[in-house]
């Protein structure tokens, strides 16, 4: 694992996946990124690319041919290598073989950057197209945060603040885990969301276009635990695996699953991004820990 760290945090990279694997706040001694319990949840903080969610029927349409690919696409499970350190950052880079052309027919590059300001860690996400036409993909994050952090509580003790008040409806999943044409009123004029026990029974939250650009962990004292900057992203999903696991997931995408009326065609594909030859794409979410309780 690769790792850097300040007088405040210390975080940890592994370079399969390019995944974040540890935030750990060194004033009150405490783990924030969830651990990976297999129990639960095996990962820690996966990237998604180059798609979000499921495909109808685990496949897609590029120019007439038919390419099939798992849920939140594989660049998760491949090695990154490590191209630049400092005191404060981290980059890792990923360029596509050629047997990644046999699953997704765009040559790019991927590079993931960490880097630790005070309290704060920026996560910036570089997708470069190096092939001869224009690529479609989707990106996103899937950081998951223990929750309870103090073990004597529940995650239900906790809850999720956003800076803003909104009226938003989460985009429903169905038995396929493809989006359906249901929706469902998550917050109605309000900022907060409790993380009550049957949050998650119909799978993740899934929220568009939010005025917020930020939420805020927050326990049953009113402690602020750690606030994640989400700015710029189209898509927000929330999730954690069943009413006992003991963390949750700050989802910020561009893009989505497929709908479960999706054409197949990648060019149709809603929420789809597009990288003309040369060109880079870039984002960049932010968890920021509050000071000690």
């Amino acid at each position: 694992m690769n790792r850097i760290e300040n007088e405040y945090l210390s975080i940890g990279i592994n370079q399969k996946g390019a995944e974040l694997a540890s935030v750990y706040d060194k004033n009150r001694s405490l783990q924030l990124l969830w651990q990976a319990d297999p129990e639960y949840w095996g990962r820690h903080s996966c990237i998604l690319f180059p798609f979000i969610g499921k495909l109808k029927s685990g496949q897609y349409e590029y120019n007439g041919q038919i390419f099939h690919l798992g849920q939140h696409g594989f660049v998760r499970n491949r090695e990154y290598q490590l191209i630049s350190q400092s005191r404060n950052k981290l980059s890792f880079s990923y360029h596509s073989t050629l047997e990644d052309l046999k699953i997704y027919p765009f040559s790019f590059e991927s590079i993931i950057s960490y880097e630790i300001v005070n309290r704060s860690v920026s996560v910036t996400y570089q997708i470069i197209n190096r092939d001869n036409k224009k690529m479609y993909f989707s990106i996103g994050a899937h950081p998951g945060f223990t929750c309870p952090i103090d073990q004597s509580k529940k995650r239900s003790n906790y809850k999720l603040v956003f800076n803003k008040s909104e009226n938003a409806h989460t985009l429903e999943l169905d038995e396929n885990g493809l989006i359906s044409e249901s929706t469902r009123i998550i917050l109605d004029g309000t900022d907060t969301l409790g993380l009550a026990d049957n949050l998650f029974d119909r799978d993740a939250l899934i929220f568009q276009n939010l005025k917020s650009t930020q939420v805020t962990l927050v326990d049953d004292l009113e402690n602020k635990i750690w606030t994640f900057d989400f700015e710029g992203f189209q898509y927000l999903g929330i999730w954690s695996k069943n009413q006992q696991s003991p963390f949750v997931c700050i989802e910020p995408w561009y893009g989505l699953a497929d709908y479960h009326n999706a054409t197949g065609r990648v060019e149709e594909k809603i929420g789809i991004e597009q990288l003309a030859s040369g060109e880079i794409f870039s984002c960049t979410h932010k968890i920021s820990v509050h000071k000690d309780l």
